[in-house]
């Protein structure tokens, strides 16, 4: 690839070999830190729980990622929020940002990466209910394609209580105002 580059480049006066020496290694070290999350169990971050008195409704909210479309290898970022209900136990705040970084450092699907998470939450904490919601700006759509500038897509994935309790749905919608 590098001479591939290289020559290209060289018909064209457009770069020197000096700018592009190290891109090929610059590119193998971005893709291996933007696809880590292929070599990583999120349901080792639910290992450790600590014990609560209530189950009342744990949310973590805006919490930014980025991460790969696997159609077009562009990326899509954003903001995810997470509430849950306990069953009696609660895990840390890093350890749900922990499974949102496992998840976005895939090549992934808007859809798949919203669902991935609840999921893992539902199954790993063996909680009521959990609710997920992203939002994200696709650069496969901004910047090629339709190029429709500041749209975003919003994706919702629930498990549990969430699905029969319409009362607390709307809390959590609410209380994340997005």
């Amino acid at each position: 690839m590098k001479n591939i580059i290289l020559e290209i480049n060289r018909e064209n006066n457009l770069i020197s070999s000096e700018v592009i020496e190290n891109t090929p290694n610059r590119i193998e070290s971005f893709y291996k830190e933007i696809f880590s999350g292929l070599n990583i169990n999120p349901y080792d971050f639910l290992k450790r729980t600590f014990p609560v008195n209530n189950n009342d409704l744990v949310i973590e909210k805006n919490v930014a990622f980025y991460s790969m479309c696997e159609h077009h290898f562009l990326p899509f970022f954003g903001k995810i929020s997470v509430g849950y209900i306990p069953n009696g136990e609660i895990v840390g705040f890093g350890d749900i940002i922990k499974i949102i970084e496992a998840y976005s450092k895939r090549p992934q699907l808007q859809e798949r990466l919203c669902n991935e998470i609840a999921e893992t939450i539902f199954v790993g904490l063996e909680c009521q209910g959990v609710y997920v919601v992203i939002e994200a700006e696709h650069t496969c759509m901004t910047m090629r394609g339709v190029k429709a500038i500041g749209s975003k897509v919003i994706t919702t994935s629930s498990k549990g209580i969430f699905n029969s309790n319409e009362n607390l749905k709307h809390e959590f919608l609410n209380l994340i105002k997005i």
